[in-house]
């Protein structure tokens, strides 16, 4: 079973191991395959300022993902999902649909019944991810770094 633990400072260990098992997205998020510690205290500094909430997933013991959310956004009051990602040694094994799943009880118990996310537009395997758990697209847009994504809504489950 899944649980969250609250993602802090002495935490950017975890943080990087579960960000560094997949490249690919380092590639296409942050322009370089390996992330340093210091990338990994920059997000979660940006995290706190925004008020999100990043927490570390983990499953008996082992840390398998990290899950960032915002309650509250202000430019479309809608809750987001910033950051879902699943170390790379888990993909395969259900723990996204896990991790979505443990996300949906956390958004009921908190009276949300809809939430949204962006998908940058090169990850073809996160579109299909999200797709296949029930999001619509809304809208193209453009991250500050100008990086192209597609806004999706979905409702909670």
């Amino acid at each position: 079973m899944l649980s969250l633990m609250k993602s802090m400072h002495e935490h950017i260990a975890s943080e990087l191991a579960i960000l560094n098992s997949n490249p690919y997205f380092n590639v296409i998020s942050k322009d370089k395959e390996q992330l340093t510690a210091q990338d990994i205290a920059a997000e979660l500094k940006d995290a706190e300022h925004a008020g999100a909430e990043r927490y570390i997933i983990r499953e008996q013991g082992n840390d398998i993902g990290i899950l960032e959310f915002l309650m509250h956004n202000p430019n479309d009051s809608c809750t987001w999902i910033g950051l879902l990602v699943i170390h790379g040694a888990y993909h395969g094994r259900g723990y996204g649909n896990a991790a979505l799943a443990l996300f949906d009880t956390i958004m009921r118990e908190r009276g949300v019944t809809s939430h949204r996310l962006g998908v940058l537009a090169s990850n073809a395997a996160a579109h299909a991810f999200w797709q296949r758990n029930g999001c619509i697209p809304v809208k193209p847009a453009v991250l500050p770094d100008g990086k192209d994504i597609m806004i999706y809504e979905r409702t909670v489950d």
